[in-house]
């Protein structure tokens, strides 16, 4: 972007903000002056409500009842919002209820009496003065944030993390930067052969997708530079399927949003879907909750949402994230899960495609995992077997007698049976971590995670295990060390024979010359 280019976004940046500002005064002396007319409007009805419940207890009636409604009428009349004043309503005059008036006044709710005989006290702060009261909060808080405004007209980045609109902001950004280059000028109907063309001169061994490292030449190239946390935010928007690696036919494709390309509208929307759902609370645990909605959706509880029903659902969920879809976005989702053209879509499949799936390098270490409860290897985890692995004497409830061990169990389990037949398959084990991978972005910490959640001895850096059991085992022929035990799940809770188990398993795990062993901590 040269100089004049600069010069010309900040100054129509800075005529953009004083028309703001002029704007936002407006609207305040506007709002000032409706406060004070709906203030003086609202004193002017209390008083004269006073005065017509002084004179109903009185025994006073209206001689005329055309009079006592037109009266009571003029109490509700609304008040225009551009009035400067609000002038009170006037008396009129002593009122008579006529019999019909006043047998239905006596099937009307009777105002509280604070004492038999005499008229109900109105303090400060009760249920008449709310209304004002709430207006006057408003009109402070108003003040105060006026107080706080910025002096001077200045434009400064969000400074809380790479959000979704300065994804935006970076991706107009880096269109931009393609569009001066030559292959961009040459290629201006047809961006993607462009882009091909100056990827082929970082494609060294032909793979057609590309890594983190050359994303980062390739946008060199593109003159497109920006801070290190807004390049991997760039980079993980693309990467969709969390390979590490970008094709570049649906890079370009989410970059480029061409018409007439559905499924590169629908990739890109699926990428600002996970980025709300992983800035904003909840995260992709609530994206769970959208099948209860869109089954509240599908009347005939086919499974499946029509058209209608779909975008209707899906406007209702992302709006709690304050993420809003344009009608050729949403179309562009429906017609590519509508893969078989029937004109509706299975939600339990979008869900997934949203949510995305665990990378290789995940599933191999859930697999381990679940390799550690599945101890006959038959692909099933039993309730037996959970008991002999997952140990639930550390848990509050068990401590406290509020569940019994076998329970507590039973509690964990339901975490990954879906079906609640008392047994947990692989499908289903993988199933669970497909969510919590969804909300994990660095595969060291996920690595991490599950060596620490299922005990698995070793690992590198800040991937290295810490929950493991440690001992202090003493040779009669060498120094003492401390030793990691590899497999320290199940052991036994008498001190006697969880010694011996560990003894146990430090020879199967290679570990000779014990004379004894001391637990640390």
């Amino acid at each position: 972007m040269s100089l004049q280019e600069l010069l010309r976004e900040q100054q129509s940046i800075v005529a953009e903000q004083h028309s703001m500002r002029e704007e936002f005064q407006r609207m305040q002396r506007k709002l000032d002056d409706f406060i004070k007319s709906e203030l003086h409007r609202l004193s002017s009805r209390l008083d004269a409500t006073d005065l017509r419940i002084q004179r109903l207890i009185s025994g006073e009636a209206p001689a005329n009842p055309k009079q006592f409604v037109e009266s009571a009428r003029g109490l509700f009349k609304s008040e225009d919002l551009n009035s400067q004043t609000s002038e009170p309503p006037k008396d009129p005059g002593p009122v008579r209820f006529a019999p019909s008036a006043a047998k239905a006044a006596a099937r009307r709710p009777q105002l509280p009496m604070s004492r038999r005989g005499s008229a109900p006290t109105l303090e400060t702060g009760s249920v008449w003065k709310t209304a004002p009261d709430h207006l006057e909060v408003k009109a402070q808080k108003l003040h105060k944030a006026c107080q706080k405004a910025p002096a001077h007209d200045v434009w400064t980045e969000p400074s809380e993390g790479i959000t979704s609109a300065v994804l935006d902001h970076a991706e107009e950004a880096l269109r931009r930067c393609f569009g001066k280059t030559k292959e961009g000028q040459r290629y201006a109907n047809n961006p993607l052969l462009g882009l091909n063309a100056i990827f082929k001169r970082l494609d060294q061994n032909h793979s057609g997708k590309v890594d983190r490292s050359e994303f980062l030449q390739l946008c060199g190239i593109l003159d497109f530079n920006g801070s290190t946390d807004l390049m991997n935010a760039l980079f993980n928007r693309y990467d969709l399927d969390r390979s590490k690696y970008l094709s570049i036919d649906e890079f370009g494709r989410m970059l480029f949003k061409l018409d007439g390309d559905p499924h590169g509208k629908a990739l890109s929307t699926i990428a600002k879907m996970r980025e709300a759902l992983a800035l904003r609370a909840g995260g992709f645990e609530t994206l769970k909750a959208m099948a209860n909605q869109f089954r509240i959706m599908d009347h005939d509880h086919s499974g499946e949402l029509t058209k209608e029903e779909f975008m209707t659902a899906l406007d209702v969920f992302f709006n709690c994230f304050n993420l809003r879809f344009s009608a050729a976005e949403k179309l562009s989702l429906f017609s590519t899960f509508d893969r078989d053209g029937s004109g509706s879509v299975s939600y339990d499949e979008f869900i997934r495609g949203v949510r995305g799936e665990m990378n290789d390098f995940r599933l191999e270490w859930v697999n381990k995992a679940f390799s550690i409860l599945d101890k006959d290897g038959s692909g099933v985890v039993t309730t037996a077997e959970m008991s002999r692995t997952y140990d639930v004497s550390a848990n509050p409830a068990v401590k406290t007698g509020k569940v019994t061990p076998q329970q507590a169990i039973s509690q964990f389990m339901q975490h990954f049976d879906q079906n609640s037949d008392g047994q947990i398959t692989r499908e289903e084990f993988t199933e669970n971590y497909e969510w919590v991978s969804a909300s994990i972005d660095n595969d060291d910490y996920f690595e991490l995670m599950m060596r620490n959640a299922w005990h698995i001895a070793g690992g590198e850096g800040w991937s290295a295990n810490t929950s493991n059991l440690r001992v202090l085992v003493k040779h009669t022929r060498s120094p003492d060390e401390v030793v990691c035990v590899l497999n320290d799940l199940g052991l036994p809770r008498d001190p006697a024979l969880r010694t011996m188990e560990v003894v146990k398993r430090l020879k199967n795990q290679g570990v000779a010359d014990i004379a004894k062993i001391e637990f640390c901590g």
